[in-house]
C-alpha cells in the first residue's frame, strides 16, 4: 500500500522478486539453451542482466564498469563484475560466485576476465549465446566484443535474442505485471486531473513539468521519456521534448509518458483541447478512441498480433472518417524492463498472444487541419495485458470526448 507522508509525496513500496522467480527465469533459459543448442549464455545488456539478477542498482545504461553474467547449462550463474559491485550484489542479490577485475579500466574492461573464463568453462566448439539480434544491444563496446570473439576462438558468438532472451521477457509474471499495472495506474490518475490544472498562456515545458511533478507526488520513480507537441488545430508529429510555445485557444496538446516504478515502464498519451475543440479535430479524436477500443478488443490469447493491427487499420478506414492511416510504422508494441519492447503491433508480426504480453494499443491517423488545411496527427495510447480470459486495461481508458482547458 502507498505510505502517504506529511509532504504530500506518495512512495509506493518497492517488492523484490522472491528468489524463486530469478531461479525460474534461470531453469527457464536453461530450458531453452538445451533446445537451440547453446552450450552458455552470457548475458551483457543492462536489463537482461537485472531480469536474472533482479539488480537494484540505478543506472539504466553502463558505459563504464560493465557487468556479465554466465549461464552454463548447469551450476551456479556467475557473475563477471568489477570489483567493488560485487560486495553490493553479495548483499543484494541472489548471486553468489564472482569474478571481478579493478575497474574501471579502459584499456581492459572485463575483457580478460570474461574470456578467460569461457576458454575454462566451455568447449572449444562451444556456442555461447548473446544478444546480437533485433531490438537488443550488447552491454559493452563493440571492440571489446570482437576481442573476447577473437580470444576464445574456436568457440564462437550466436545470437541468443530471438531465441531465448526476447520469449523469456515476453511473458511477464504476476510481479512483473504487477509493477507495470502500479506505474500505469499512477500516470493515470495524474493525466485524468490535468485538464483541470492547465491553463491558457502556460508553455508546453511549464505543462509537462506540472505533469511530472504530480507523476512523483503520486508514487513513480522517474520519468525518463516525456514527449510533447501542440498546435493550432491539432499537432504535425509526436516525438520531441516540449517547447516554450505559449499554449493558446484553439491549440491541441500531446503529451506522452514513459514513466517507471521498481524499473518497470508505462507508455501512453493524452490529448487536450485549450477551448473547445474544432470539429476536424472532435472528429479525428473520436475515430482514434474507437479504434483504440477495437484494438483491445482484438488482443485475444491465441491471436496473431497482426489480427489487432488489421482491427484497428479497418476501423481508422471507415468511411466516415475523414483522415487517413500515418506512417508511424505500427500500432503498438510491448514494454517491461524497457520500452519499447518485442512484439511490434505490425501488418507483417505473426508474434502469437500469450496470458502474460503487455501490449500497447496505439492507433493514429492523418486529418486536415481545420483552420488551414494542413495534416495534423492524432495518436492514442493504452496499457493492455493479455489474460487467459482476454485483455485486460492496465492503464485507465482516455475520456470518449478530447479533455477541455478553459
Amino acid at each position: 500500500m502507498p505510505n502517504p507522508h506529511l509532504s504530500g509525496i506518495t512512495t509506493i513500496p518497492h517488492v523484490p522478486f522472491p528468489r524463486i522467480e530469478c531461479e525460474t527465469r534461470i531453469l527457464k533459459a536453461r530450458q531453452l539453451m538445451k533446445k537451440h543448442s547453446f552450450d552458455a549464455l552470457l548475458v551483457t545488456s543492462e536489463h537482461n542482466f537485472r531480469y536474472f539478477v533482479d539488480d537494484t542498482s540505478t543506472t539504466p545504461i553502463q558505459t563504464t564498469r560493465p557487468r556479465f553474467l554466465l549461464l552454463l547449462q548447469s551450476g551456479e550463474a556467475i557473475a563477471i563484475v568489477p570489483t567493488g559491485l560485487d560486495e553490493f550484489f553479495r548483499e543484494t542479490t541472489w548471486i553468489k560466485d564472482f569474478r571481478t577485475w579493478p575497474g574501471p579500466n579502459p584499456k581492459d574492461e572485463g575483457v580478460s576476465e570474461v574470456a578467460k573464463l569461457l576458454n575454462e568453462l566451455v568447449p572449444e566448439n562451444a556456442r555461447i549465446g548473446i544478444e546480437l539480434g533485433p531490438e537488443s544491444r550488447l552491454g559493452m563496446p563493440g571492440g571489446d566484443f570482437l576481442r573476447i570473439s577473437e580470444v576464445i576462438r574456436p568457440r564462437i558468438f550466436v545470437d541468443a535474442s530471438e531465441s531465448i532472451l526476447t520469449p523469456l521477457r515476453m511473458i511477464k509474471s504476476e510481479g512483473e505485471i504487477d509493477r507495470i499495472r502500479t506505474v500505469c495506474m499512477t500516470v493515470s490518475q495524474v493525466f485524468d486531473n490535468l485538464a483541470q490544472q492547465l491553463h491558457f498562456g502556460m508553455t508546453e515545458r511549464e505543462a509537462c513539468r506540472l505533469f511530472e511533478l504530480g507523476c512523483f507526488i503520486h508514487g513513480a520513480d522517474k520519468t525518463p521519456k516525456i514527449d510533447s507537441a501542440s498546435g493550432r488545430g491539432g499537432y504535425s508529429r509526436c516525438y520531441g521534448e516540449p517547447t516554450d510555445k505559449v499554449l493558446s485557444g484553439g491549440d491541441v496538446l500531446f503529451i506522452d509518458a514513459g514513466c517507471l516504478f521498481n524499473f518497470y515502464w508505462s507508455d501512453f498519451n493524452r490529448n487536450f483541447s485549450f477551448g473547445e475543440a474544432d470539429p476536424h479535430t472532435q472528429d479525428a479524436y473520436r475515430a482514434v478512441w474507437e479504434a483504440t477500443e477495437v484494438g483491445i478488443a482484438a488482443a485475444q490469447p491465441g491471436v496473431p498480433i497482426c489480427n489487432v493491427w488489421t482491427a484497428m487499420s479497418d476501423a481508422l478506414s471507415h468511411s466516415t472518417n475523414r483522415g487517413k492511416s500515418t506512417t508511424i510504422g505500427r500500432m503498438g508494441h510491448s514494454m517491461g524492463l524497457w520500452m519499447p519492447e518485442l512484439p511490434s503491433v505490425q501488418q507483417d508480426d505473426n508474434t502469437i498472444l500469450k496470458p502474460g504480453m503487455i501490449i500497447n494499443i496505439e492507433p493514429s491517423i492523418a486529418y486536415p487541419s481545420y483552420f488551414d488545411g494542413s495534416s495534423k496527427l492524432m495518436l492514442h495510447e493504452e496499457v493492455i495485458v493479455v489474460t487467459e480470459n482476454g485483455p485486460q486495461l492496465l492503464s485507465s481508458r482516455a475520456p470518449r470526448q478530447i479533455p477541455v482547458v478553459k
